[in-house]
């Protein structure tokens, strides 16, 4: 079986791609608390408006301005680490198939929510903030198996099967 691990012209830009995810993870993370917060009630508040704190309701436009772009660079992030991961088959197909799936599903419901806390129901506060935190979860999952595939094997001496660490050179001074 063929090592799951990327050639070697194709490590560096793994890596940076995966830099660049926990880079837009954490920003997102960030983006998240300070503007729509951490419960439930301030998610609400953000979309719903606040009359204590003087803040509107979101309007349609301004879900949309905040939708459209997402609904772009979300799925090409994803079709990309989930194809760099793919062909370097690290994971078993029906594995990959339902990360891919959820990854997918969790980024759409994130997307939505919004519209449905605005327009449907007050309660589903809960899940926007489920679905921000599984689709970053899946994130920094995605970005480690990315690091895993693109990080260069340990060398090995194949007729011993040990790692080269120095150890076989110490040894042939030694019998020299």
């Amino acid at each position: 079986m063929a090592e799951p691990r990327l050639p070697p012209s194709q490590r560096a830009p793994a890596l940076a791609f995966a830099g660049f995810l926990l880079l837009i993870a954490g920003s997102g993370a960030v983006l998240f608390v300070l503007k729509l917060g951490g419960t439930p009630a301030r998610v609400r508040d953000f979309y719903l408006g606040n009359e204590a704190t003087f803040a509107a309701p979101r309007t349609l436009a301004g879900l949309l301005e905040t939708a459209v772009p997402h609904l772009i660079a979300v799925p090409l992030v994803l079709f990309a680490v989930v194809h760099v991961v793919g062909a370097a088959a690290v994971l078993l197909p029906q594995v990959h198939r339902r990360l891919t799936a959820a990854s997918f599903g969790l980024a759409l419901l994130s997307l939505v929510a919004g519209f449905g806390v605005r327009y449907l129901a007050p309660w589903l506060a809960w899940a926007k903030i489920g679905a921000f935190v599984g689709f970053e979860a899946l994130l920094l999952g995605w970005a480690a198996l990315l690091v895993a595939v693109a990080w260069p094997a340990p060398r090995t001496d194949r007729a011993e099967g040990r790692h080269r660490l120095g150890v076989r050179s110490r040894e042939r001074g030694r019998a020299a």
